[in-house]
């Protein structure tokens, strides 16, 4: 009579073989989607850009500046942050272009981008708004991308600045001849011609269509002043040159203290 022991190592032993022997379990479609994913995404190490910035930086970057800017802005300082994390999401795009983190950060620098009200920044967030359509359709970043385009997206940006205006001369009229004989012999000088700047009318925004879905509004700004001539310095008058002392006469017959004779004592 075999003991248990010897039982149970055979019934061990033959379950392993057959499991052994058995086909391994194929993946479901949700594992093998999240397999694709890690296969498509950056390492959490990795950084891009000039600034080598990672994809957490560049999410904070661009929420961190749309909060800086309120409803629109024109600021150098935001715009200069926002372009080093733009290098940064290219630079990630071109290594990692099916990431799954990229649609986020793509909505995120749309954002910031459309308060940008300057004519660059505004093609930016035009492009990145089709971006968004095209790559990333089945995302929810890339669903809001299609009612945002559905609705029609107008551009935001200030014109080129203009001169200003020249003042034109208004001319004074000169008092008639009826007038200068009742006022006798004596001239009374003319006034001098008064100039007075033009009234302009002050432009209102420009809006025009680009393409279908794309509208812009030009905003005017205040003209520029044409430079103030600076003032030039008038040359001195030249003194005529001063004559130089010339040397009192001298008589050399006359002669000196010295040379008179004293009277002798008598």
């Amino acid at each position: 009579m075999k003991s248990p022991l010897v039982a149970l190592f055979l019934v061990l032993t033959i379950t392993a073989i057959a499991a052994s022997a058995a086909p391994a379990p194929q993946p479901t479609k949700w594992q093998l989607h999240e397999q694709e994913l890690f296969r498509n995404s950056a390492p959490a190490d990795e950084y891009f850009g000039r600034l080598k910035m990672s994809y957490l930086g560049m999410n904070n970057t661009f929420r961190d500046s749309a909060i800086s800017a309120g409803e629109h802005t024109t600021d150098a300082g935001i715009v200069r942050k926002v372009a080093l994390a733009e290098d940064a999401l290219e630079a990630w795009a071109r290594k990692y272009p099916r990431d799954p983190q990229l649609p986020r950060t793509y909505f995120l620098a749309l954002q910031i981008e459309r308060k940008l009200w300057l004519k660059p920044n505004q093609d930016r967030a035009w492009v990145v708004l089709n971006r968004l359509v095209h790559d990333f359709r089945t995302t929810f970043f890339g669903k809001a991308a299609q009612r945002a385009l559905a609705i029609g997206f107008t551009e935001h940006y200030y014109a080129l600045p203009v001169p200003c205006a020249t003042p034109s001369s208004t001319p004074v009229p000169s008092p008639s001849p009826s007038d200068q004989s009742a006022a006798g012999d004596a001239a009374t000088p003319s006034p001098a011609p008064s100039t007075a700047p033009t009234a302009m009318p002050t432009p209102g925004p420009l809006e025009t269509t680009l393409e279908r879905g794309l509208r812009a509004e030009i905003l005017p700004q205040a003209c520029v002043p044409p430079p103030t001539p600076a003032p030039t310095a008038s040359p001195s008058p030249s003194l005529p040159p001063s004559p130089s002392p010339s040397p009192s006469p001298t008589s050399s017959s006359a002669p000196t203290a010295s040379e008179v004779p004293s009277p002798a004592a008598t």
